[in-house]
């Protein structure tokens, strides 16, 4: 229901949805069992918890996404004053629009069906513009074949898109293909289509991931602006209190898939209950030293270490557009550097220069572990010896693919287990999984765990090959206080006590570990500052 600004009291205390003693099926799992919620028109409401605790399923209920196999849910979204015999046990196409993690993997997954899809120029060709995914033809029509009549005109599509681009600040990415937007600007252009269908509920899973300071912020004042005018119901689902935009009226918390406690907002948001062994002090890492020898370069000093990374007047291009523009940037060993800038700076192009993924790197003058590139190195003497975690890895892998089988896949770089582990392998699989306290996920499908705890299989995934050179683009998006902590922890063990250097990319200060000592900022495809920690960041 829409509700206006001059809605009487009332009306606002009707249902909008409710859940009536719910139980919901995952896999072979049985969670929620017997829960009962209601959602009401007059109110806001925010899911909290930890990582795997249940927030996105609880959430994905009310889509029936997952099944509801005991209970019902009932929707009032017929309008009106009294809803007595207006509740219906489903919801119409739009009424209610999810957008999630999940969500963007799905999109990305339809525009290249493998990670190195995005950096092929000639992948990009038949990608959709966002001008083509912001139309009413591409939100209604469920395929190319479909002829029924729009149900909304497109006129009115374009008026919401107005406003939409207007609210979020995204015009300068009309223009751009999916294929090449980066994660933040992915996730931006998937809640202007969301709030151009104007459900009659918005649930917006993690919408600050992957934004920039700028950009949340941006979202917030969005997120205000719609609430404040009553035009929309939201319920949003985020592992940081601190993110639960001022508009929001009530909050529910979620652990171990069960409610555990719900009400207005200024009651419920007091200092947050640990869950059991998220915080704990991390064991000394497991090592494979001697296991073999990494590539070493002769130091040019005994004070500086040898150069990992040499770019030089490096440009990317897409579709005439540089994404990175005169690049020269070197890393040496024992470094430890941030990336840092906003949303489509360049930054995880920039990893993909180094990464080896993307082949317009021939075309400048890159050197990679004193080889250059071109020189006849194959890309996996390279993936050898880097460890590496991001949100794009994250989109790739099979939703089927246990979380033992994802660990171990990075001792092949390959996307997915297609080679049998050594005993000595799957030893230091187990003692990573153990590590990170991800033991009782071992042999659950990765589709079936938290978007969080995705991210942590994904890091032991790049650590158990004890990596030269560690690359970790956004490695604490959507984890929980405890989670990110214990990984912020973790990196400074390692930094402290392997011979590994690191390239972390993150938009949140908190997130910084210690152990970095270098800074490197980009703008608009171009260094904008580069040098130690203290001078450029002053501490």
């Amino acid at each position: 229901m829409i509700i206006g600004k001059d809605m009487d009291h009332t009306a606002t205390e009707l249902p909008l949805v409710k859940m009536e003693e719910i139980t919901v099926r995952v896999g072979s799992q049985l969670l929620f069992e017997q829960t009962s919620w209601e959602i009401k028109n007059g109110q806001q409401w925010a899911i909290i918890g930890g990582n795997g605790s249940g927030k996105s399923t609880l959430a994905e209920a009310i889509c029936h996404k997952v099944a509801v196999v005991r209970g019902r849910i009932l929707y009032y979204f017929d309008g009106g004053h009294n809803h007595n015999g207006q509740a219906r046990p489903f919801f119409n196409r739009g009424e209610i629009v999810m957008i999630s993690p999940e969500t963007h993997r799905d999109l990305m997954q339809q525009q290249g069906g493998y990670h190195q899809a995005r950096w092929q120029s000639i992948e990009g060709e038949d990608s959709p513009t966002v001008s083509e995914l912001l139309t009413g033809h591409s939100i209604e029509r469920i395929s190319a074949f479909d002829v029924t009549p729009m149900k909304i005109s497109e006129e009115v599509y374009r008026r919401r898109r107005e406003k939409a681009v207007e609210l979020l600040g995204i015009d300068y990415l009309i223009a751009r293909k999916i294929l090449h937007l980066s994660n933040g600007e992915g996730r931006k252009m998937l809640i202007a289509r969301a709030l151009m269908q104007s459900p009659k509920l918005l649930i917006l899973d993690d919408p600050f991931s992957g934004l920039d300071y700028a950009s949340r912020d941006a979202l917030q004042k969005a997120i205000d602006t719609l609430l404040s005018d009553g035009t929309m119901r939201l319920l949003l689902i985020t592992p940081r209190e601190e993110e639960i935009p001022a508009g929001i009226t009530h909050v529910v918390r979620v652990d171990n898939a069960q409610i555990v406690d719900q009400g207005p907002k200024e009651e419920m948001l007091g200092p947050a209950p640990e869950s059991p062994g998220t915080t704990a002090t991390p064991a000394a890492p497991p090592t494979n030293a001697g296991a073999r020898q990494h590539y070493v370069v002769q130091p040019e000093s005994d004070k500086v270490g040898p150069v990992l990374v040499d770019i030089k007047d490096s440009t990317i291009t897409y579709n005439g557009v540089k994404v990175l523009d005169g690049i020269d940037w070197r890393m040496r060993q024992g470094e430890n550097w941030a990336v840092l800038g906003p949303n489509g700076a360049g930054k995880t192009t920039l990893l993909s220069l180094i990464l080896a993924d993307n082949p317009q790197a021939y075309a400048n003058d890159i050197t990679i572990f004193g080889r250059r590139r071109g020189s006849g190195e194959s890309i996996w003497e390279i993936k050898r010896e880097i460890g590496w975690v991001s949100p794009e890895l994250q989109v790739y892998y099979h939703r089927e693919t246990s979380c033992r089988h994802v660990i171990c896949s990075g001792f092949f770089d390959s996307v997915g287990l297609y080679q049998t582990c050594s005993p000595d392998q799957a030893q230091i699989a187990q003692r990573w999984l153990n590590e990170l306290g991800l033991t009782h996920l071992a042999d659950r499908p990765l589709g079936t765990v938290s978007v969080g705890e995705q991210r942590l299989v994904l890091l032991g995934r790049a650590l158990v090959k004890e990596p030269a050179l560690l690359i970790l683009d956004e490695p604490c998006q959507g984890l929980d206080y405890g989670h990110r902590t214990r990984i912020i922890d973790l990196l400074d063990q390692l930094c402290r006590q392997l011979p590994v250097s690191l390239i972390y990319v993150t938009h949140h200060f908190d997130e910084m570990p210690q152990a970095i000592t270098h800074i490197l900022k980009l703008e608009r495809g171009r260094v904008k500052q580069a040098g130690t920690r203290e001078a450029v960041l002053g501490w």
